[in-house]
């Protein structure tokens, strides 16, 4: 998913870390790469959200570029009576209770984190191993940052609900499912799916383990196949089918699908999404870097021309 950040490397920054006080430090980065942007003192930064179905859902929201950027970034899932109406336009939920307490110290790729009493709160342990997720993930896009030793006042270490965080986490696999059994996991494929929430508002990243290769034609096919839960939204037309996958030399994916793909331009919204969907399942392939849409062998129609942009991020966020 990384794959499709454009990162310029402008600025090695020394930062000190945020937390509950001003006299706290944190462990300097080694280097944080800005994104390319107009305004120096913003930050283009990847945040992790929980969706009202559950799902983790990565948002792009910049932040202004302070001392302790990390904690800062973690400060963001934070409840926020003032800023949380872009999180409900999007179905997204906070992560950490309002009135939490963070400091942040980064040392040879681990980041511990201590959080005040009550900052993981949930009301299982799905929810609470999501929040943990959550905090794990957007830390380690920082890429200094390999994983995330969590520590919250009171917890010793399990949390309330029972999550153990007794030692460190990498990034988490985002909302896996299996399209193999148990004795066969071993064996499956990774591959990343794109699809569309039940609000229409943003696009879930989904795990898919599938038996087999996991190649363009494989992602596109189980695209295509759909999402396995009723909460995701599967906005390929009815009767769609792909008909093939041609990766050329100069890194284009030719996607061919059957006639029946051509309703979707009756939609100017779900076009958009869909357009989006299919170029982040098939960017996520190292060999793949653009995308044409064919249906029955040709062109797909020009309207579809500026929504084939690669996309920079899955979802943003003001």
């Amino acid at each position: 998913m990384k794959k499709i950040v454009a990162i310029v490397l402008i600025l090695a920054l020394v930062l000190a870390l945020a937390a509950c006080g001003p006299d706290e430090a944190e462990e300097p980065y080694e280097e944080i790469p800005a994104m390319s942007m107009p305004d120096e003192n913003m930050r283009q930064t990847v945040l992790y959200f929980e969706d009202d179905a559950g799902y983790i859902v990565p948002v792009m929201k910049e932040i202004e570029w302070v001392e302790g950027i990390g904690a800062a970034a973690v400060s963001q899932l934070k409840a926020n009576p003032n800023a949380d109406s872009g999180m409900a336009y999007l179905g997204l939920n906070p992560i950490l209770a309002e009135n939490t307490e963070i400091s942040l110290n980064i040392k040879e790729g681990i980041a511990t984190i201590a959080l005040s009493e009550g900052a993981i709160a949930a009301d299982d342990a799905v929810s609470e191993m999501n929040k943990v997720v959550a905090v794990v993930n957007t830390l380690t896009e920082f890429p200094t940052v390999d994983s995330v030793q969590i520590r919250q006042a009171g917890a010793a270490d399990t949390l309330p609900a029972g999550t153990d965080i007794s030692a460190a986490f990498s990034a988490f696999d985002l909302n896996v499912e299996s399209a193999v059994d148990d004795e066969n996991l071993a064996e499956a494929s990774k591959v990343m799916l794109y699809f569309e929430n039940a609000a229409g508002t943003a696009i879930v990243p989904v795990t898919k383990y599938i038996g087999g290769a996991a190649d363009a034609f494989a992602a596109m096919n189980e695209l295509v196949r759909g999402p396995g839960d009723g909460a995701l939204k599967n906005l390929f037309p009815d009767g769609s089918e792909l008909l093939g996958v041609d990766v050329g030399d100069d890194g284009t994916a030719s996607v061919n699908f059957s006639g029946a793909f051509n309703k979707i331009g009756e939609d100017a919204h779900k076009e958009k999404m869909l357009m989006k969907c299919i170029m982040l399942t098939l960017t996520q392939f190292d060999n793949i870097d653009a995308v044409r849409i064919l249906v029955d062998g040709k062109e797909y129609a020009d309207s579809a021309t500026e929504t084939m942009a690669v996309p920079q991020f899955v979802n943003t966020m003001s």
